[in-house]
């Protein structure tokens, strides 16, 4: 081959020296392996220095980027357990301030509804001689709790169905886009009340149907069945795997805590003359919500950091871009079923790697979680069953129930803790094998099993002794609310079964579908005891206790199906190229 000569190399520069011309400053000079990709791609540290110098788009093989967080946080504190206290805290006290108010609106609701029907029959006189006794009437009171029952029972309904999505959305792009969009939800609830407060306005005239934009707005962001679900998520992101039953109780216990601290806090707050008035304690639930979103946006720190594009399960099998309008329906309906049907498949026996045969425990936990939220629904017709037999006051219910909350956070935040702490395994390792999670599963699963017998034991001793004691009735209803680390304790069993099954990286859907549940017990659980108790409070008002009983029971049976050998439990590891984009968890709690 001739060496080239000085007059081609010229001709060759000249070339060169013309399409430089044609190229702008600005525009992005496409490497050689990309305009010939029939040329093997080189593997060598050279390659990844140009690699570098290329857009994300023109980097094919290259090491994965790690995506943006939806909600950045402007510190730099890792995750924690202890950073949703805050939250649940302050949440749980926005609900304390407005239980009371929201049973007021819906009386007004009923009162000016029936009022403006009867409006035409009677004077101006009789209307306001007679409005303050209309508004205790029976008819009143019937109509308010039919208005409050549409609005728990839509609530309940679109929680059921949107829970789902917004779990997997939370297991996607991380956990505090959905903490955030609960909180938007919430306050738009709260601004429901106030509007249809305003008789004169547009959603006063017609209150009645307004009020339930409330529970649509909130339910359709999940509502606190989506709530708890991402609660009980971000503490497992940043918790090594094992029992976490310490952690989800102190939780629970700070729930009651702000349930019963948000009544006090209104009086303290709220001026004297202003406690009764419904518009201002709303405004301070409002306050208190906002004060917890800015909070979440700018403090708390992520738990859970974005997923890559290719494997968001949202969008993976979704186009792009297509101009066929049904095709985009159909593709979103099909994205929705799937978000409705995969929480509730969290449940189905599941094939564990390597090991013959498949594992039930999730589906027995399940099943076993379904029944005893099914039988908390016996704490509703408790009340009504109290001033039926012994004909108490309002006042003296409120006491009660006052009795009930503090036994229950006392259970949560001191007593189970102390148990968890004596009798829970211990382990050094942040990493602990297959042996130390099958103790650990066996911990929770007889501390479940022992919460939910004595829960059953303190509603057959209310069935079977005799009526006529008080205070017996009042003992044993603060032995029912002492076992209130069932809850916990499932979630907890749950968590550590999905774990045992090698499938942890599913935990937030895992919540999510526990969160489901919540939210179709909640739906079932008032009905079936309001059938029962109507049906036998002449001749049995006991009945209500059996079946709680019997639902206990049977949760008890279930769990004892669960299995905590050894050889049951198998541990993936993580991808090498997950901890690339971990967030860093907390401390093991």
């Amino acid at each position: 081959m001739e060496p080239p000569t000085s007059k081609s190399m010229s001709q060759t520069s000249e070339h060169l020296s013309h399409y430089d011309r044609q190229i702008p400053d600005t525009a992005h000079v496409i490497p050689l392996e990309d305009m010939f990709p029939s040329e093997p791609r080189r593997t060598s540290d050279s390659a990844s220095e140009d690699e570098a110098l290329l857009p994300i788009s023109h980097r094919s093989g290259s090491r994965k980027t790690r995506p943006r967080a939806f909600l950045p946080t402007l510190t730099k504190w890792k995750a924690n357990p202890y950073c949703l206290l805050p939250i649940v805290l302050i949440v749980s006290m926005s609900r304390g301030v407005t239980m009371s108010p929201r049973i007021q609106v819906y009386r007004a609701i009923a009162c000016r509804a029936l009022n403006a029907e009867e409006d035409s029959h009677r004077s101006s006189l009789q209307y306001f001689l007679t409005a303050a006794e209309d508004c205790s009437s029976a008819a009143v009171q019937a109509r308010a709790a039919r208005i409050q029952a549409s609005v728990v029972t839509l609530m309940s309904v679109l929680s059921a169905i949107a829970t789902g999505f917004w779990s997997r959305l939370g297991d996607v792009h991380g956990r505090k886009p959905v903490l955030a969009l609960f909180l938007l939800g919430a306050i738009c609830m709260e601004l429901t009340y106030v509007l249809v407060m305003r008789q004169e306005s547009l959603f006063g005239r017609h209150a009645e149907g307004f009020i339930l934009a409330g529970p649509i707005l909130e339910g359709l962001v999940g509502g606190l069945s989506s709530f708890n679900g991402v609660v009980h998520a971000y503490t497992s992101d940043c918790t090594r795997h094992g029992s976490r039953s310490g952690i989800f109780s102190t939780i629970q216990g700070i729930v009651f805590v702000g349930l019963a601290a948000g009544p006090w806090f209104s009086g303290l707050v709220l001026p004297k003359s202003a406690t009764l008035e419904v518009e201002n304690a709303f405004a301070l639930s409002i306050s208190l919500l906002l004060a917890v979103l800015i909070y979440i946006l700018s403090i708390c720190p992520e738990s859970r950091e974005p997923t890559l594009p290719e494997d968001d399960i949202y969008h993976s099998e979704r186009p792009l871009f297509t101009w066929d309008p049904v095709a985009v329906i159909r593709s979103h309906i099909v994205q929705f079923i799937k978000a409705l049907v995969i929480p509730i498949t969290m449940f189905a026996p599941r094939s564990v790697p390597g090991r013959p045969g498949k594992s039930y425990n999730l589906t027995l936990v399940g099943m076993a979680l379904f029944l005893y939220l099914v039988s908390i629904g016996v704490y509703s017709a408790k009340y009504l069953y109290a001033q039926h037999v012994y004909s108490w006051t309002t006042a003296e219910l409120g006491y009660y129930m006052s009795i009930l909350w503090i036994t229950r956070a006392f259970n949560l935040l001191v007593f189970l803790p102390i148990i968890i702490s004596y009798f829970k395994p211990k382990t050094n390792s942040a990493s602990p094998d297959s042996a130390h999670i099958a103790a650990e599963l066996h911990f929770d699963k007889r501390l479940a099993q022992a919460s939910l017998a004595v829960d059953g034991l303190a509603d057959a001793l209310v069935a079977l002794t005799p009526a006529s004691s008080q205070t017996l009735f009042t003992g044993l209803s603060c032995l029912s609310s002492f076992t209130s680390g069932g809850n916990p304790t499932l979630h907890s069993l749950a968590a550590v079964c999905l774990h045992a099954c090698g499938f942890s990286s599913e935990v937030g859907a895992l919540f999510g579908g526990l969160a489901v549940l919540s939210a179709i017990a909640h739906i079932i659980n008032p009905y079936i005891y309001a059938l029962t108790y109507s049906s036998t409070v002449a001749y049995f008002p006991k009945a209500i206790f059996v079946l709680a009983t019997a639902l206990l029971s049977s949760a008890v049976l279930l769990l004892t199906g669960v299995s905590s050998r050894t050889e049951d439990v198998v541990i993936r590891e993580r991808p090498p190229e997950d901890d690339e984009y971990s967030s860093g968890s907390g401390s093991a709690i």
